[in-house]
């Protein structure tokens, strides 16, 4: 739907029940129990001709036969009902409704079509649904719950998280878990079957949203990639971070996905680099959510990746060592002004490197572990500290923790705590920790984890400005590009010269004596290959011949090139013979291609050729458009990167230039409109430092519906 105000439906006036029922622990009675027991403010009207009124709220025959006006209509009857309960909300202008009733899209063709009349109809009277097959609404920040799931079931623990979840389920699993480590949401809101209000609709009001400081979303679907990427851009404006459980990433998962709700989950890959572009936090469990949650709760971002921790134990120390190492985070190396300050408190047979290891030594001096802590606040070259803290309720742990806090108030770094030990010990203490907003965690890798997280979101947070949109379309290449359902090399190359992309010198002769004519302008060694629409893998049918010497060569070739097409591909129409000159070594092969995702647009990538593609799969990838920084990042992200470098003594290759061509490249896909699905320069080979590069063949794939277009 085109508006997405949902003001009344998160903060509704009145509430209509169709299908309220007596009968106790049903879908039905526990929605109208939510409404008492939350001490809902505005008015509740039932929907059931058996009663005149149930549990104190008059009941009504129909929708129609409630006085006054509706927000919000929950409706909670079997799926034979549902469309006429829809009617009669069109009839009596209800602006939103909650569907809970199961059996449609997710049900195969028949639960498709109940969906799109119900979807029609609410198209119609501007319905706003949230749903069907949905748990509902939960408005934590108000105490109003559009529900069946029941009030007990929750500690109403307010905060600022706004929850989304397709999954009515996994949304109130998040929920739940996060309140066990004292973390407070606004909202959870979720989808279901998302008929006519996805998860991304929601995004959108949350980023609109006072109450809302983070937003946590499971989908299994990205409705609509173009929205995704808009939202991500203006949430990183507003330093609005997205958490995202995006599941259906395995086939079996992308199958499970359209059996639960019918959803169509689109290419893991593509999603991962759109979480990279635009700052979202992917992560992969309900548990993960729950971690990333911790470290944003603290409301703290760290200036780089410059770690310091105090630890009660050297092997803790090790372990947490290793795993920053993994996750690209640095043990930073102290300075003497900080070591000296630590030594104050620190005994002298400890190191004060770091780690700092103050083993048992705090049970006798307290105030060690907090001189600690606020020394590696105070000090230049840490940008974030890690403390371990393996005491319990019973052992001093709150005392320390409060410790923790009062540091945590005084600096602007994150301090991440890692409490270990019984979990009936320490649970207490992690659970104050994170409810006064310092994140604490039960292991070493979901502390860490927790701090990547706020480093990598924090580091795109620091380069938004880079998030650029889509060059204006060049209509006229785009136009060119549709007249033909394949697009030639020779035209390729035309578009890559035209876009400042080097390419060989070359002709293409439509016959014998033409092709002589115009090698004389050329400088042998040559190659040649066959020109036309329906050949695109020229060497599969004998269409290149290489290396031409000379012009007995070349007329040699041009018959053999004739020859073989004849054989292997009869009903293909030559245009031609392309022949140009031959590039001289040292180079390096490289592949570079877009290709059209059908849910998040062009995605470029680029790798050396051959056995680093093929069986390596050592390739980088970027969203479009890239800039030429962007390139040169992807180039060096290469585990075949140090090929270019001198390696063993060899050439140092042009880099700089292939991230110029990767760069124009990127332009040139987004000018040529929505025609093609693939583009393809291979090989593009990379020179010697200073020579630059040079695109040896090309291939541009049409889109089947441009194709029809040309057609018709």
């Amino acid at each position: 739907m085109a508006e997405n105000k949902m003001e009344y439906l998160l903060r509704p006036r009145s509430v209509v029940i169709v299908g309220a029922s007596q009968k106790k622990g049903s879908i039905g009675h526990n929605t109208v129990r939510n409404f008492i027991d939350l001490g809902f403010k505005g008015n509740v009207y039932c929907v059931n001709p058996r009663y005149e009124e149930l549990e104190g709220f008059p009941c009504f025959p129909s929708v129609a036969d409630v006085p006054g006006e509706v927000d919000v209509a929950i409706i909670a009857v079997p799926l034979a009902f549902v469309e006429n309960a829809i009617k009669e909300c069109a009839e009596k202008k209800v602006s939103y409704a909650v569907i809970f009733s199961a059996g449609f899209a997710e049900m195969g063709e028949e639960g498709k079509q109940k969906q799109e009349e119900i979807r029609k109809i609410c198209e119609e009277f501007n319905i706003r649904v949230i749903g069907p097959n949905t748990m509902g609404i939960t408005n934590v920040a108000e105490k109003i719950n559009l529900s069946f799931s029941t009030v007990e079931s929750l500690k109403w623990i307010q905060g600022n998280v706004g929850l989304v979840s397709q999954s009515g389920a996994t949304g109130h699993t998040i929920l739940t878990k996060g309140e066990d480590e004292k973390l407070g949401f606004a909202y959870m809101i979720t989808t279901g079957n998302q008929l006519n209000t996805t998860t991304l609709d929601v995004m959108e009001f949350l980023l609109e949203d006072e109450k809302t400081e983070v937003i946590a979303s499971y989908m299994e679907a990205v409705p609509n990639g173009e929205q995704l990427k808009e939202i991500g851009a203006r949430a990183l404006q507003q330093h609005k971070p997205i958490i995202v459980y995006k599941s259906g990433r395995s086939e079996a998962g992308k199958k499970a996905a359209l059996s639960h709700t019918a959803s169509l989950t689109g290419s893991s890959k593509s999603f991962e680099l759109v979480a990279e572009k635009y700052g979202l936090v992917s992560v992969d469990t309900v548990e993960e959510i729950i971690d990333a949650l911790k470290a944003f709760n603290g409301k703290k971002f760290p200036k780089g990746n410059r770690v310091a921790t105090v630890v009660i134990s050297g092997a803790t120390g090790i372990m947490i060592a290793d795993n920053l190492t993994e996750y690209n985070q640095e043990l930073v190396s102290l300075t003497d002004q900080t070591k000296n300050r630590l030594r104050e408190v620190v005994a002298d047979y400890l190191p004060v490197d770091n780690p700092v290891d103050i083993a048992s030594t705090l049970v006798m001096n307290p105030a060690i572990y907090k001189h600690c802590l606020q020394t590696l606040a105070e000090a230049e070259e840490v940008d974030s500290i890690i403390a371990h803290l393996p005491l319990g309720k019973s052992n001093g742990g709150l005392h320390f923790a409060k410790d923790v806090i009062d540091v945590s108030n005084t600096t602007g770094k994150p301090i991440f705590v890692l409490t270990t030990g019984s979990e009936e010990e320490v649970s207490p203490v992690r659970h104050f920790l994170n409810g006064n907003n310092v994140p604490a965690y039960s292991n070493v890798i979901s502390a860490i984890k927790g701090l990547d997280y706020l480093v990598n979101y924090q580091k795109v947070y620091a380069e938004r400005d880079r998030i650029n949109t889509a060059s204006n379309s060049d209509h006229q290449t785009k136009f060119n590009l549709l007249q033909a359902t394949t697009v030639t090399e020779p035209k390729v190359k035309s578009l890559l010269k035209d876009s400042n992309i080097p390419v060989p010198n070359g002709a293409v002769a439509k016959n014998e004596e033409e092709l002589v004519e115009k090698a004389a302008a050329l400088q042998f060694p040559l190659v040649a290959k066959v020109v036309s629409q329906e050949i695109t893998h020229k060497s599969d049918v004998g269409g290149v011949v290489l290396p031409i010497k000379n012009e007995k060569e070349l007329i040699r070739a041009y018959h053999t090139i004739t020859e073989n097409v004849k054989n292997h591909a009869p009903n293909a129409r030559m245009e031609g013979i392309l022949i140009e000159e031959l590039v001289e070594g040292p180079f390096l092969e490289t592949i570079v291609g877009v290709n059209r995702d059908p849910v998040f647009g062009p995605i470029i990538m680029c790798g050396l050729g051959g056995v680093y593609v093929e069986v390596l799969k050592d390739v980088s990838q970027r969203l479009l458009p890239i800039t030429e920084k962007d390139a040169l990042e992807m180039v060096k992200e290469l585990k075949s990167y140090p090929l270019f470098k001198r390696f063993r003594n060899g050439v140092n290759y042009d880099v700089t230039a292939l991230a110029s061509v990767l760069s124009a490249i990127s332009h040139l896909a987004l000018s040529l409109g929505d025609g093609w699905s693939e583009i393809e320069i291979n090989p593009l080979i990379v020179r010697e430092e200073g020579k630059g590069v040079m695109a040896l063949d090309g291939l541009i794939t049409v889109t089947e519906v441009a194709k029809e277009a040309v057609k018709h």
